[in-house]
């Protein structure tokens, strides 16, 4: 089927008439193609508008009204059209008053606002004068007279050589006011208007004359503006056939020789009209449509396109995304552009391109569902450096978020080889040598952040260390903001705690705080060297505010100290279900980066996740991945004694489970708020609701009561 079977002959028409100049005038182009869209089918509006789009490239008004439409629908057509009427009438009344008695004006061209505008004068009784070029080779200059005279103004038609001997005469024809109108508005407040306007203009200025363009706001254009050249045979059918011929349409009236716009919102210095339309057409500058030409047509994004196909799972790495594009954009294409820029590609064709090269290292794009927005990617894996997070994400997570024709999107997973996975150096421990370290084997492992989180000395802050680890926690951590502050010194801290605690308490279950080293990278490894030299056995980085690149460089000069991983930030990331960065994938990074216990969030408390996104990534993070060791899962925010229970039974023993304010908050202190935690645990384990364990556990008793807890799990 013809792809224009679905034309109205109407629209055929209307898309001959403004491509062969029957249809003239910036206004009445546009008025012409909103009318033709009335009876498009809405399916089949985006491809109309490309049709009409093509036949006055060069026409802003045209774009900018038809844009409106391919954003907001065919609802906007009728309020377009009337608000276009609305537009002239406010022109023609901001313009009254620069028409005065006995003046004489100088015209170019055809413009119905410029024309409506004089009309509308003389029908207020003011005597004046027009003269109006011919405006070869279209002649669209005849138009105007004939206009001008049938209202009864006096009127003068010259050759468009002359203007410029016009301008400069001072006998009784000389001229008050140059009035244009325009075809287009320029981003830097230019005017683009029939060939010869820049002639006229630079007269205006030598001469004093003031030069007013009477124009609506919606023929701005946020792109540069190609000057159309016409057919040659438009100025001399039979010419020599040697002779070349210039034929352009327009050309461009800098802002310095415009007095200023005479618009709907007044009369506007040139430098105040792109402040205007941001304010009054925001989608003019900020829709994607059009930016770039459209990418239809324009862009090799296509080529990407792989539909169904398979590939090996060996040699390339699979990126699961979701995305989301602008309303009757080609999402095929779209898709073909995130995988183009994130590997060999860019938005055109370019000479350097080797076929070879393409065929081997382009990426495929195997899925792109509209309908859902899923978008699956495969990429080979000769594009990335062996053990490289950075230059991973660079690519995977880069530029292609910030495509134009990207609405939104999200990276959900990394389907990543095997010989990759094994270029990093990974978990020096992980979950085995943690539970190794500790001595326990059988029950999640219990951690406390000390609260608060801020403000405790180092030697406060190392007797509520002591504190919890005697009510039987097995670890603790400072919290992600407290790094080295005056008042609680890194150094100091680390004295105190190894003194009063790690080396103090030598019981057989070993126990492991995690000191927060989060800083520049060279800082971040003498914070480690000094944790080591003291004898402690865990440091903590914010990994995500501190990069993997750092976390790599830490784990490579620290092959025996547990690194434990804060997700500080990641909600910038993952908050988000349709843009960012999935928090399984942050996972999967920070594992091959090398922590050996990752945040990575709880199914109750004030921190709840997603209970199967949490179970996923905990399911992951403890896998078998080609050798690279399990990573300890680790729960926190908002937990209690009371959600113990709740807590093994969804997420199960292979985790552990960090309580803060559950712990610091018990009436008694911390310590008792320890021994109710761990008396929780003991009753999970041994399956005795907690209110029955806690008539013999006086701690435990006491903080279901606090925490409001009347079951075996959760609150009242």
């Amino acid at each position: 089927m013809d792809k224009h079977s679905f034309f109205t002959n109407n629209l055929a028409q209307t898309v001959a008439d403004i491509r062969s100049l029957k249809i003239q005038g910036a206004t009445e182009v546009a008025r012409a193609g909103l009318k033709a869209l009335l009876e498009i089918p809405d399916d089949k509006i985006n491809q109309a508008i490309d049709e009409l789009i093509s036949a006055r490239p060069t026409e802003p008004l045209l774009q900018n009204c038809l844009t409106l439409v391919w954003l907001k629908g065919n609802s906007v057509i009728k309020p377009t059209l009337a608000r276009l009427d609305d537009i002239k009438e406010e022109i023609i009344k901001n313009g009254l008053p620069l028409i005065k008695d006995e003046s004489n004006i100088l015209t170019h061209c055809h413009s119905s606002t410029v024309v409506e505008l004089l009309k509308r004068a003389r029908q207020k009784g003011i005597n004046f004068k027009v003269y109006l070029t011919e405006t070869r080779p279209a002649f669209q200059g005849r138009i105007t007279g004939k206009e001008l005279v049938a209202a009864g103004i006096s009127s003068t038609m010259i050759t468009d050589s002359e203007a410029a001997f016009l301008v400069s005469q001072e006998d009784n024809r000389k001229i008050d006011l140059v009035l244009f109108g325009a075809d287009a508005i320029t981003s830097d407040g230019g005017a683009i208007n029939k060939v010869g306007s820049y002639g006229i203009a630079l007269s205006a200025q030598q001469a004093k004359i003031p030069l007013y363009i009477a124009a609506t706001l919606l023929k701005f254009s946020p792109r540069p503006i190609v000057i159309e050249e016409r057919a040659g045979k438009e100025i001399w059918k039979k010419k020599p056939r040697d002779l070349i011929i210039l034929n352009p349409s327009f050309d461009l009236i800098p802002p310095e020789l415009i007095t200023s716009y005479i618009c709907e919102f007044g009369q506007i210095k040139p430098e105040k009209v792109k402040t205007m339309v941001k304010k009054n057409y925001p989608w003019i500058v900020s829709s994607r449509k059009y930016q770039v030409e459209s990418i239809k047509g324009t862009t090799p994004y296509k080529s990407y396109l792989h539909l169904g196909e398979k590939v090996d799972p060996k040699i390339h790495i699979i990126a699961d995304f979701v995305l989301g594009v602008e309303k009757r954009t080609d999402f095929e294409e779209v898709a073909g552009g995130v995988a183009a820029e994130s590997s060999v590609g860019t938005w055109t064709r370019v000479e350097t391109e080797i076929k070879e090269v393409f065929d081997r290292l382009h990426a495929r794009v195997l899925v792109a569902d509209k309908e859902s927005g899923f978008l699956q990617i495969a990429y080979p894996l000769d594009l990335f450096e062996a053990g490289n997070i950075p230059q991973l994400l660079s690519s995977v997570a880069g530029n292609i978020f910030g495509l134009r024709e990207v609405k939104n999107l999200k990276l959900l997973d990394l389907i990543l080889p095997g010989k990759y996975v094994q270029s990093f150096a990974g978990p020096a421990l992980g979950i085995d040598g943690i539970r190794k370290l500790t001595g326990v084997f059988d029950r999640p492992l219990i951690g406390c952040i000390i609260k608060p989180k801020l403000g405790l000395d180092a030697r406060a802050h190392a007797q509520v260390v002591r504190d919890v680890f005697e009510g039987g926690v097995d670890f603790v951590k400072d919290d992600e903001n407290l790094t080295s502050q005056t008042f609680n010194p890194f150094e100091k801290r680390v004295k105190e705690i190894t003194r009063l605690c790690l080396h103090a308490l030598t019981q057989v279950s070993r126990k492991i705080y995690a000191f927060n080293i989060t800083a520049p990278t060279e800082i971040m490894t003498e914070r480690a060297k000094l944790v080591k030299d003291k004898g402690g056995n865990c440091v903590m980085v914010d990994f995500l505010t501190a990069g993997f690149a750092a976390v790599q460089t830490l784990r490579h000069k620290n092959s025996d100290l547990i690194i434990h991983g804060h997700r500080a930030m990641h909600a910038a990331f993952d908050r988000f279900p349709n843009h960012g960065i999935s928090m399984l994938v942050l996972g999967k990074l920070a594992r091959l980066a090398g922590v050996d216990s990752l945040h990575t969030g709880t199914v109750v408390g004030k921190m709840e996740g997603e209970k199967e996104e949490v179970r996923k990534i905990n399911q992951f993070l403890l896998s078998e991945w080609y050798g690279v060791k399990p990573v300890l899962p680790v729960a926190s925010g908002g937990l209690h004694p009371g959600l113990v229970p709740d807590l093994i039974k969804i997420l199960g023993k292979e985790v552990l489970l960090n309580f803060g304010g559950g712990i610091h908050g018990h009436p008694n202190g911390p310590r008792a708020g320890a021994v109710a935690v761990m008396s929780a645990v003991e009753a999970t384990q041994k399956g005795i609701p907690l209110l029955e364990y806690g008539k013999t556990n006086e701690e435990l008793a006491i903080a279901l009561e606090h925490w409001n807890v009347e079951r075996s799990g959760g609150e009242k």
